[in-house]
């Protein structure tokens, strides 16, 4: 629960900050399955409110905050898995003239993501790099993908702690508001 104190505090200071600046927003989706190693064969889970919202910050990067909200497809019942935030950082190698301009390009963004597995009862902290391309389209529509490479550090409430690898296909649609 700590964690998620943590994780709830550094967004409403990173979003006050934020908000109080005249920059563009972006609000999207980012649907997403995971399959753990460990999982049985045929379990894996869906984000089933995979809300996106990104800000541009400066002329070369943006904050984006990504909701975490998943069903556990298992063998013996359904039911919500992880709940939690993922926080990126995208730095774009062409820097943007004004810092109203849309983000679009390629980029690397620092990631980390706080969550907690409410059927296995741990909590997760992902870190990860996030190397991407942000395609800008008509009428302000976007498509941003990247691939996340890292790990992440498994919090066992009753069990021994241990570091996984991660590795991920980041697939982002939305609107530039």
């Amino acid at each position: 629960m700590r964690i998620h104190k943590i994780t709830l505090l550094l967004f409403l200071i990173l979003s006050l900050k934020t908000f109080a600046q005249n920059r563009q927003n972006f609000i999207g989706i980012n649907p997403s399955i995971t399959v753990e190693p460990f999982y049985n064969k045929g379990e894996f889970d869906v984000n089933i409110f995979p809300f996106v919202y990104q800000r541009t910050i400066t002329k070369i990067a943006d904050l984006r905050f990504t909701s975490v909200l998943n069903l556990g497809i298992r063998n013996n019942g359904n039911s919500i898995s992880h709940f939690g935030l993922e926080t990126a950082f995208p730095v774009f190698f062409k820097k943007k003239e004004d810092k109203t301009e849309l983000s679009k390009g390629f980029f690397i963004a620092p990631v980390i993501s706080l969550t907690r597995n409410r059927m296995d009862d741990h909590n997760n902290i992902g870190t990860w790099v996030e190397p991407g391309y942000n395609l800008l389209f008509d009428n302000k529509f976007a498509m941003s993908c990247g691939l996340q490479i890292g790990g992440t550090y498994f919090n066992y409430d009753n069990g021994t702690d241990k570091w996984r690898s991660h590795f991920g296909v980041k697939i982002i649609f939305g609107k530039w508001l």
